[in-house]
């Protein structure tokens, strides 16, 4: 099974093992196949079995990076194109300030943070 989900997920995976290389610190935990790990950006960003956080990242930035490797897992091929790149747009639009309101309102970041809440019991946060 594993072996099938890593075919489904390989192009955001490959993409994730890099990121990882390069820029990730320690690994903070592991839930099945995703792996958490820190970096020194303030922002989170989820590659099918990676996600990256800040060191001290709150539970509900871990919840909503989980709720997009859940993404992943049910678009496999299609992440980037449906979730992936929409998100990373979005994300530097708000940063920018050109669009502003609620982040979360946005499509790829509700639908995160739906994911993200009906799985944060694996997260095994207190």
């Amino acid at each position: 099974m594993t072996l099938l989900l890593f075919i489904w997920q390989f192009p955001q995976i490959v993409v994730g093992y890099i990121v990882k290389l390069l820029f990730a610190g320690r690994m903070q935990r592991r839930i099945g196949n995703v792996r958490i790990y820190s970096w020194a950006w303030r922002s989170g960003v989820s590659l099918g079995w990676f996600c990256f956080v800040p060191e001290n990242a709150p539970l509900r930035m871990l919840s909503h990076e989980y709720g997009h490797t859940r993404q992943s897992l049910y678009l496999g091929p299609l992440y980037f194109i449906v979730v992936g790149i929409p998100s990373f747009v979005w994300a530097c639009l708000y940063g920018m300030r050109i669009v502003s309101g609620d982040y979360y309102r946005f499509y790829t970041e509700r639908w995160a943070e739906k994911l993200g809440a009906s799985f944060s019991s694996s997260l095994h946060l207190h």
